[in-house]
């Protein structure tokens, strides 16, 4: 995990050395097409989801002139940025590709993709205000950067929430027929299914999003005026839950990239894991739909609840006006309100649109089982995280912090104050 947080800070400062010297007096030279012909999109779907991406992009090629969209599949995120870090040096770009926020902010510092605005406003091919103030407010507001002026540099594509995931048989024999609501119910149930069954409740796939979701729900923040808050009184409140659940045996760490949280879910094993709301597709194939339910994670105040938002955006990269023009007209289109529910329906990601709740597919979709709908409601409590220069490398900081405290390495009023010393460092030097 260090290694591949090491590597990509080094990439990072690869490319932005490599701009620097490249581009004269701070002006990027000119970036050219992969592909003259086609507006090309590096995205990551597999098997369902990218047949289901490719006619969509089929569809919308048909239904007008000009370059047509061509979707090319390069791996995973991590590839797709080690490939475009390559492309921007070489000065030849996709049309758009899929990332996160942390990504974007590398790519416009090397001018490599354009600024959203101009294409959201404009009044011919933009959207209305009716139109955005259909989307979630917080869909658009993570993609406005505020070390970028604020402005639009990605786009929202495909979107989750965190949520917990309980297994019904486990917690039955626990004497158990609800999941918690709040963190101290989570660890009394986790405590009382130890006790009656003599194993774990919580396997644990360690990874920062989950950190930070657990923090919002605490009603905290992870980052403020340019400093990380993982010395808050929420902050230690998680730490302080997993080295508790690591003292007591009541939880484990699986391994990282690994998948065997829902597997032994699956097997009773466990009564409890946390993933995002895409994993319901994955864990129904393993498990009978009668044995198992999600629901919002716990919250410090269930009256006022939190999560934290999954999922990449697109960025349009600087090539043509034909070819951004056509980028733009495209992710228009994949985000409107038919198109959003189809791709919801067909790969477990959330429709993105308010108005997807009046659509009558979205509530059959609903009433097939009664924990469908729980996802797309969190959207109107679910919380961003930091959009800023040197979040990623942060973000394995806060994998490692977990880790520590998990398994008994430090404790969590060692780890809260060493995280954020060290986190405050890397944001620095970010800037």
């Amino acid at each position: 995990m260090t290694y591949r947080r090491t590597a990509y800070a080094a990439a990072v400062l690869g490319v932005v050395a490599m701009w620097v010297m490249t581009s004269g007096c701070g002006v990027p030279k000119e970036f050219r097409p992969i592909d003259p012909d086609a507006a090309l999109f590096w995205d990551r779907q597999t098997d369902e989801n990218r047949e289901l991406l490719e006619s969509i992009i089929a569809e919308f090629n048909a239904g007008r002139d000009g370059v047509p969209v061509k979707a090319d599949y390069v791996g995973g995120y991590s590839e797709i940025f080690r490939k475009i870090m390559t492309s921007i040096q070489a000065r030849t770009v996709p049309a758009m590709a899929v990332g996160y926020q942390s990504m974007t902010t590398v790519y416009a510092q090397s001018g490599a993709i354009v600024p959203l605005d101009p294409f959201v406003n404009d009044p011919e091919s933009g959207l209305t205000q009716e139109e955005l103030d259909d989307f979630f407010p917080v869909l658009l507001e993570t993609n406005r950067y505020p070390s970028l002026g604020n402005a639009m540099y990605s786009f929202p594509f495909c979107k989750s929430v965190l949520m917990l995931y309980f297994n019904k048989r486990v917690m039955a024999a626990a004497g158990l027929d609800a999941p918690p609501r709040t963190w101290d119910e989570f660890l009394e149930q986790c405590r009382e299914i130890k006790r009656r069954t003599g194993r774990p409740a919580y396997a644990v796939a360690v990874d920062a999003s989950t950190f930070n979701g657990m923090v919002y729900s605490m009603g905290g923040e992870v980052y403020a005026n340019g400093e990380s808050l993982f010395d808050s009184p929420e902050s230690l409140a998680v730490l302080s839950l997993y080295e508790t659940l690591g003292k007591e045996n009541l939880a484990y760490q699986i391994l990282a990239h690994r998948f065997d949280d829902r597997s032994d879910f699956a097997q009773d094993k466990v009564a409890f894991f946390f993933r995002s709301s895409s994993h319901r597709t994955y864990t129904a194939m393993l498990i009978e739909t009668e044995a198992w339910g999600m629901a919002v994670i716990p919250q410090a105040d269930p009256d006022n609840p939190k999560t934290v938002l999954y999922g990449p955006n697109v960025n349009i990269f600087t090539t043509t006006p034909e070819h951004e023009r056509a980028a733009w007209e495209f992710t228009k289109y994949f985000t409107s309100p038919e198109i959003t529910v189809r791709w919801a329906l067909g790969t477990g990601y959330l429709p993105m649109r308010k108005s997807a709740a009046q659509d009558p597919r979205i509530q059959a979709f609903w009433e097939e089982w009664p924990y469908n709908r729980v996802p797309f409601d969190c959207l109107a409590f679910a919380k961003s995280e930091p959009n800023v220069p040197g979040w990623q490398e942060v973000r394995g900081l806060i994998e490692n912090a977990v880790a520590g405290v998990l398994n008994g390495v430090k404790t969590a009023e060692e780890t809260a104050s060493e995280l954020k010393r060290r986190a405050d460092r890397v944001l620095a030097e970010s800037r």
